[in-house]
């Protein structure tokens, strides 16, 4: 991410991209070496939803991030605040089962920060114009070009 951007609070979408297996862990490894606690860039936590007030992971060098990701681990990405690039290597981890029998199959999720009134409720109805779509085309109406491919033996 470079100077100025930023993830507003969201949910990471349920599933893989077939639909077979629920994201369950996200880790997050911050590999900038001479990156400064005030550059920006850094994870919120939002154990208690958006109306709660968010844990603030600051993005160290060499620090490890391990994640939940189910119906409830809303989180964030706050704005990076120099002219340089943060880097963090993420991988998901996935599961047959989700993390809580609750969780229900959900695409990606946006909010806007508690302050972001009106933005907050248009993400809201992006988000159910999108899952209105997720209905009615199970596998997307595009295909993700950054999904990895497996060659077949």
């Amino acid at each position: 991410m470079k100077k100025g951007q930023f993830l507003n609070p969201h949910l990471d979408k349920s599933h893989d991209k077939d639909h077979n297996s629920w994201r369950v862990l996200n880790l997050l490894y911050y590999v900038n070496p001479n990156w400064k606690d005030h550059y920006g860039g850094d994870l919120e936590l939002w154990p208690d939803g958006l109306k709660g007030e968010p844990t603030v992971i600051l993005s160290r060098f060499n620090r490890l991030v391990v994640m939940a990701t189910h119906q409830g681990s809303w989180h964030a990405v706050r704005p990076v605040q120099v002219d340089q690039a943060i880097n963090c290597v993420s991988n998901y981890y996935f599961s047959p089962d989700p993390l809580r029998e609750k969780d229900r199959f959900h695409v990606t999720t946006f909010r806007g920060w508690p302050h972001q009134i009106i933005k907050n409720e248009i993400l809201k109805i992006d988000s159910t114009l999108r899952m209105g779509l997720r209905k009615l085309f199970k596998k997307g109406v595009r295909e993700n070009p950054h999904v990895y491919k497996k060659k077949k033996e």
